[in-house]
């Protein structure tokens, strides 16, 4: 493909601006300036990943013949623009939530999203491909929350900080598993030469750690966050 390279480099800047800015927007004062200013350039560098990700992903499809991988891609691209839109919209729209589930938006965010992870997930099952399966989980989780979002409304009063968090975290496992699965690369083909460790663990480990670690982060955030707002609410 024409100016391929150029795609490329694009994506891999983005994605290095977008891992730093994600730890430094996680240290810093939620709710500062500095914390917002930080959160705003890591969702403009992650937006640039999605839109560099088209490019490569018809690279794939096309010139690749890697039909299989470019389904992927367009999985986690879905994945990936869904979570950056809640993180943005559960903030602007946190004072009304049937504004945030009427904007146009939410559907082009679910819909994507769900409808490649059912196809991921056929794929996966089709073919035993245990990431394929894995992974696909997430799409459908987190579509059958904002359906049921959309249908009961909030369940908590700080649904929207939660949904921010949420949403970043989801944003924040697509740099990780870049950089595990892609710049650590070296790292797992030395492994594989010098270990004995089994190829589905290198093939999984550097998508699964990312999620794991990114589902204790949001139970200690709900510990943290949650329980402080709720004793706020109960003071009053």
């Amino acid at each position: 493909m024409p100016g391929y390279w150029l795609f490329v480099t694009l994506h891999v800047m983005a994605g290095a601006l977008a891992l730093g800015c994600f730890w430094a927007a996680a240290w810093l004062r939620k709710g500062s300036p500095r914390h917002r200013a930080v959160g705003k350039v890591f969702l403009l560098a992650m937006t640039l990943i999605v839109l560099t990700s088209v490019p490569i992903t018809v690279q794939f499809a096309w010139y690749r013949q890697q039909p299989l991988s470019a389904l992927f891609l367009v999985y986690l691209m879905a994945l990936t623009g869904n979570a950056l839109w809640l993180s943005w919209r559960a903030v602007t729209d946190k004072r009304d939530w049937r504004v945030l589930v009427a904007r146009p938006g939410w559907a082009l965010s679910l819909w994507p999203m769900l409808l490649s992870a059912i196809a991921v997930l056929a794929v996966g099952l089709g073919i035993g491909q245990p990431l394929f399966v894995a992974f696909s989980s997430i799409g459908l989780w987190a579509g059958w929350r904002m359906w049921r979002f959309a249908r009961r409304g909030p369940q908590r009063a700080d649904w929207a900080l939660r949904q921010h968090y949420q949403s970043m975290l989801g944003a924040g496992i697509a740099t990780h598993v870049a950089f595990f699965s892609i710049g650590m690369r070296p790292v797992w083909r030395w492994l594989q030469a010098h270990l004995s460790v089994p190829a589905v663990v290198i093939e999984l480990f550097p998508w699964l750690v990312p999620v794991a670690v990114a589902v204790l982060a949001s139970c200690w955030l709900e510990r943290r966050y949650g329980r402080s707002r709720s004793a706020a609410a109960t003071s009053r």
